[in-house]
């Protein structure tokens, strides 16, 4: 049982139909619920497994929901796999900031990873087995003008996905990272792609499913943990996607969280 956040769209949806495709009963999480039942029906008639999909609307801002939310998904079967992907960002400069955007972006982006990982870990803690991945982003770790709270956000992921991986690895759980970097998702501005393509050293911008190939890669990557993942073709580092993904100017630590401890 695959439980993906922000399931419904951009990077999340891919990483639900890329896991479905590998024979995973996927649980999509979304805030629109005709925008849940169409992603679910998708899976359904394209991806055949032995129960049907399943879609739940859930506001990652509200502590509450998250907690009915949970107690919907203990009803199903164990968790396997957590992937937060849920994801809100207004660009603005700090001088500009408004609240409401604040709160926004901080509570469904690293508030909302925090409490979903809190609670299924308690499930996977049970049946000494789980795998997370937490959807983070390349400007948590270097920033971006005109996105601080974004890369806080984002940043914050980081830090919280590392401590937990220190925390419940010897549990038999993995918590990784994927920090993608100018992916091809509604949440990319044309401003955004005009003043960055020229940037990227592959003169394109990643797709969604060059990401979903990363997250099942770190699903099935049993000796990793506690791991940033640098997915983004472009400013930094240089990601060339095979079967799952190599690696240029980077390099993956696979020894089961000994770099971590």
């Amino acid at each position: 049982l695959a439980v993906i956040t922000g399931g419904t769209r951009g990077i999340g949806y891919s990483i639900a139909q890329k896991f479905a495709q590998n024979g995973a009963r996927c649980v999509l999480i979304g805030r629109n619920k005709e925008t849940i039942e169409k992603a679910r029906n998708y899976l359904d008639k394209n991806f055949e497994i032995d129960n049907n999909h399943v879609g739940y609307e859930c506001d990652l801002r509200i502590p509450a929901e998250i907690e009915k939310l949970v107690i919907n998904i203990s009803k199903l079967q164990h968790v396997d796999y957590l992937i937060n992907a849920a994801g809100v960002s207004y660009d603005s400069l700090v001088v500009k900031l408004k609240e409401k955007e604040v709160n926004d972006i901080i509570q469904t982006n690293l508030l909302g990873t925090i409490y979903m990982c809190s609670h299924i870990s308690k499930q996977m803690i049970k049946a000494k087995r789980g795998c997370i991945i937490n959807i983070s982003s390349v400007v948590g770790l270097y920033g971006n003008s005109g996105q601080s709270i974004y890369s806080a956000s984002k940043a914050g992921v980081i830090g919280f996905s590392k401590s937990l991986a220190k925390e419940i690895s010897r549990k038999n759980i993995r918590v990784n990272v994927i920090a993608p970097g100018f992916i091809e998702t509604d949440m990319i501005s044309s401003n955004t792609k005009e003043s960055y393509k020229n940037k990227i050293l592959m003169q394109r911008f990643g797709k969604p499913e060059e990401v979903a190939e990363a997250a099942l890669y770190f699903a099935k990557a049993k000796y990793v943990t506690g791991q940033v993942g640098l997915k983004n073709n472009m400013l930094f580092y240089d990601f060339l996607l095979t079967k799952y993904f190599c690696f240029h100017f980077k390099t993956l630590i696979i020894d089961g969280g000994l770099a971590l401890s």
